[in-house]
């Protein structure tokens, strides 16, 4: 329940982190200013002077013997100790109110009495005859609806106060509650609030500070993971996450000068492959034997075949290629043409929701060898296209399928499954593989599941936010 109510991102919770902290100080620093008001209240009224009675009451009792303090007792509830500043009655007391204050009272008489001694309020349920009373009482009260008579104080404002005194002997004194005193001016809470909207803005101003870089990393890390070529990020914000800015920044180009030193390699090797494989290629022709120089010539179009292969593999990992919005129902009817020339059948079946933004080229080659693998492994392919929180493009064909164990293994580089497919297929067991590392340039996936009735499905998933231009 907690993980639901917190924000997903770092930003988020580190703003309700801090708002939080900050609203508690506040709630706090109110409760603070509640309870000063109730002390200055308890000393500004008739309650402090019966606080200071009771307390001196108590002190010049406990100063006594035994018998002393009997006699004393028996003539001080005879008497009417009464404070002298004695104020009109407040209105009737609601019970949390009257334990609030009692407990103000007790505190205050505490403090004036010392460890020494032991307070304790509540009800008055002692007998007349056992308690030392402080105020006059009156059974007679006045109806509700009226004022009560001045010097006189309603029964739901009475308590008793028990003081234990050093030796373990006890005096109860009657008296009322205080009153709470007048409420908190309205000006106190709206300048609470105006304070506390100016922290909230200078916290999310903060927060957003310190939260920035993190979130252009992630955007950057992302970029990268997807084939991307960024600049180096700016290094801002804290010592932690300059640090971690400087590392990204070096690592994205040492990865960037590998791809380019492996291209490169891989270029050269190429165009120095070419001389001798043309040599080869007009000695195969001078051969007589027609068999033996068709099969020669079959394997030297195989080797040129795997080098422009491997070759356009390591272009579309290092392809600079920018990504627009890309109609996906329109390359999918190119698609559908393209092998309807060629005698392919390729039928369409839903429609995307808006353009996707992607590298076109590279989409288009990754869907190319999607469509002709399930042509030429399963007669006809059917395309379906699925848009919602991601796209979601299946290419269905009607062939022989793949066994399970062979599902992840035909995405790598060279692989041919001839045994379980068309020995007549061709190629040089790459197009899953660039078709792969394309989706995953664009931040998808791409997957291969065998149909319930018959024939392999090739799934392409990718975000719905695209990739980075």
């Amino acid at each position: 329940m907690a993980r639901r109510l917190l924000p997903d991102t770092l930003f988020g919770r580190l703003f309700v982190a801090t708002v939080g902290v900050i609203g508690a100080m506040l709630l706090v620093f109110i409760l603070l200013i509640v309870r000063e008001r109730r002390e200055l209240a308890l000393l500004d009224s008739g309650a402090g002077s019966s606080a200071n009675t009771i307390a001196e009451t108590s002190q010049y009792l406990a100063g006594l013997s035994r018998e002393e303090r009997d006699d004393a007792r028996m003539k001080l509830r005879e008497q009417r100790l009464t404070p002298d500043d004695v104020r009109p009655p407040p209105p009737r007391i609601q019970d949390e109110e009257r334990a609030a204050l009692e407990r103000a009272f007790a505190a205050h008489l505490q403090r004036h009495l010392g460890s020494e001694y032991k307070v304790s309020t509540g009800p008055p349920r002692a007998r007349r005859s056992e308690v030392i009373p402080l105020h006059a009482l009156r059974r007679d009260l006045p109806p509700p609806d009226g004022p009560p008579p001045p010097g006189i104080i309603r029964r739901d404002r009475v308590f008793d106060v028990t003081v234990t005194f050093p030796d373990g002997d006890k005096a109860i004194f009657r008296t009322f509650a205080p009153r709470s005193g007048p409420r908190l001016p309205r000006q106190i809470f709206l300048e609470l609030g105006f304070l506390a909207i100016a922290l909230g803005v200078v916290l999310y101003a903060m927060t957003r500070t310190i939260t920035r870089p993190l979130g252009d990393l992630a955007r950057a890390a992302d970029a990268v993971g997807r084939g991307a070529s960024g600049t180096p990020l700016k290094e801002t914000g804290a010592r932690e996450i300059r640090r971690a800015t400087r590392a990204f920044n070096s690592m994205q180009e040492r990865l960037r000068r590998y791809l380019d030193s492996r291209t490169q390699v891989l270029a050269a090797m190429s165009h120095d492959l070419r001389t001798p494989l043309t040599r080869l290629r007009l000695r195969v022709e001078s051969i007589d034997d027609d068999q033996l120089r068709q099969r020669l010539v079959e394997d030297l179009d195989e080797m040129s075949s795997m080098i422009r292969g491997a070759l356009g593999v390591f272009r579309g990992l290092n392809d600079d290629e920018a990504a627009v919005p890309v109609d996906i129902d329109a390359l999918a009817l190119e698609l559908q043409r393209q092998h309807a020339e060629l005698g392919g059948e390729v039928s369409i079946v839903g429609s995307a929701r808006a353009p996707y933004v992607a590298k076109p080229l590279a989409l288009k080659r990754c869907l190319g060898n999607l469509v002709q693998n399930a042509i030429r492994h399963g007669v006809r392919a059917t395309i379906q296209i699925e848009d919602g929180s991601q796209l979601i493009v299946r290419i269905l064909d009607e062939g022989p399928g793949i066994p399970e164990d062979m599902l992840e293994k035909v995405f790598e580089p060279f692989f041919r499954l001839e045994h379980s497919r068309n020995r007549d297929t061709g190629g040089t067991g790459l197009g899953l593989s660039i078709a792969r590392d394309i989706a995953q340039a664009h931040g998808g996936s791409l997957s291969l599941h065998n149909r319930q009735n018959g024939g392999l499905e090739a799934r392409l998933t990718l975000p719905r936010e695209g990739i980075s231009t």
